[in-house]
């Protein structure tokens, strides 16, 4: 009979000892596929109400999603914090403070989600008009339609950021994975039914949304004290409140990563709004498509973590270093790739979620000025994975925000003044460029410092 510690004792070997370009290539799939469910609620949302060519929903779907980037930051920064010290804790063979830290890591995630759902709730017009939503009386009306919905899943929606994540860490993204696609898949297939054909339109959609996600939480919820998981041992395990600096400052680089993300959203639409509700459902649109390929970059990056941190604990640095190499040469050609066919296909992509010609027009500009420094992208994302990952957190938490936060702010906020709306199709792609110079000086020093100098 295989127990859950002779599980636990294969995927340590696995993770320590297997070779790397298969091992890699093995945790990155169920990863990459975890980290596009997330885009894909979005995309569906956008896609079936791009149908109705109503371009004040499509804008007010976009503005939204910015506000449930922010809900899945909050459910990383615990996800990731804990995930991360189960894992360290698992390549120290220290099983009993990965079960305490699971526990601890679940329960703060659920007491977050319902306080944040608690003043969402009750300030919910204020946040629409933060987020973006005031540019016409329509858009407004739709973005409080999506939000009054959507905002009772967020607790549901940040433990299961919690439980994938905590899984994904330990070595097993595949359950992790499963959890997620069923919740996507039936998103996807409520989507045309709420939407199209009982005219629930914007509402439809949002309700499409929680019903998935609240699929998704409790298939997870099942799934994690299965096959040799690291389980939720409520009655068992204690929560350790002691526990919280970890997961605070073990989470923080993901956190700030998403939620800067999510704010330099908000600055955009906001900027966007100057040139109406076309130019705002335009970033919804390229944001949808963008984002997937971003997805596809940090889950090939989550699949290295595991391995990362786990091997760091067994003190084993140049398997690490050789890890992130791979990492870094295969996501630098998948992005190369991956930017040719963007930059050349942009129009027919775009085409799929409007037909009107002001939208398409800037849609395919902001998509094929991002294809330029696409390829750059892997490095600093990787190396702040890899930060992160060996305990380096503050050196982690600039590297992930420095793209959207470092050099965006700053971009957006003056780049328009002088070029109007070319300043803002080209200020995302000038943070990048900032961010892979400020990655690569932080990176090195780091580098040499933690692995090359204790590989003897």
């Amino acid at each position: 009979m295989i127990t859950y510690q002779s599980q636990q004792e294969e995927r340590y070997m696995r993770l320590t000892t297997a070779p790397l370009i298969p091992l890699l290539i093995k945790m990155a799939i169920p990863t990459m596929i975890g980290m596009m469910v997330s885009t894909v609620y979005s995309m569906s949302d956008t896609y079936f109400v791009g149908r109705l060519n109503r371009t004040d929903w499509t804008a007010a779907i976009g503005v939204v999603f910015s506000f449930l980037s922010i809900i899945q930051a909050v459910g990383f920064w615990f996800g990731y914090g804990s995930g991360n010290y189960i894992a360290r804790q698992l390549g120290k063979q220290n099983k009993e403070e990965a079960e305490q830290m699971a526990v601890t890591g679940f329960v703060f995630s659920l007491v977050a989600g319902i306080i944040i759902m608690i003043f969402s709730f009750i300030f919910i017009k204020p946040l629409a008009l933060l987020l973006g939503a005031g540019v016409t009386e329509e858009m407004l009306s739709a973005s409080l339609s999506y939000l009054k919905i959507i905002i009772f899943s967020i607790p549901f929606m940040l433990g299961t950021n919690v439980l994938y994540n905590q899984l994904r860490l330990q070595g097993n993204a595949k359950d992790g994975m499963i959890g997620l696609l069923i919740g996507m898949i039936l998103n996807m297939i409520l989507d045309p039914i709420f939407i199209l054909i009982m005219n629930w339109n914007v509402a439809g959609a949002a309700m499409a949304t929680c019903i998935g996600q609240i699929a998704g939480f409790v298939i997870l919820l099942y799934l994690v004290g299965k096959h040799g998981n690291v389980p939720i041992r409520f009655f068992r395990s204690r929560i350790r409140f002691n526990y919280l600096f970890e997961i605070l400052a073990g989470g923080a680089p993901n956190f700030c990563r998403q939620g800067i993300s999510s704010c330099s959203n908000i600055l955009l639409n906001q900027a966007a709004g100057l040139y109406g509700s076309g130019a705002v459902a335009a970033i919804a649109i390229t944001s949808r498509i963008l984002t997937m390929g971003y997805a596809l970059v940090i889950g090939f990056g989550q699949g290295f973590q595991p391995i990362c941190a786990m091997n760091y604990g067994a003190k084993n640095y140049k398997r690490v270093k050789k890890a992130f190499l791979y990492e870094w040469i295969i996501a630098t050609a998948f992005l190369i790739v991956t930017s040719a066919v963007i930059y050349y296909v942009a129009e027919p992509i775009t085409g799929l979620f409007t037909n009107k010609q002001e939208i398409l027009e800037i849609s395919e500009s902001i998509l094929r000025a991002q294809c330029l420094v696409w390829p750059f992208m892997g490095f600093y994302v990787l190396i702040g994975m890899l930060l992160q990952n060996i305990g380096r957190f503050l050196e982690a938490t600039l590297v992930t925000i420095s793209e959207n936060g470092i050099f965006f702010i700053p971009a957006i906020l003056i780049l328009p003044r002088i070029w109007g709306l070319s300043g803002i199709i080209w200020a995302k792609p000038a943070a990048g460029i900032g961010a892979l110079l400020f990655s690569a000086m932080l990176g090195i020093k780091t580098w040499k410092k933690y692995l090359t100098s204790r590989e003897s």
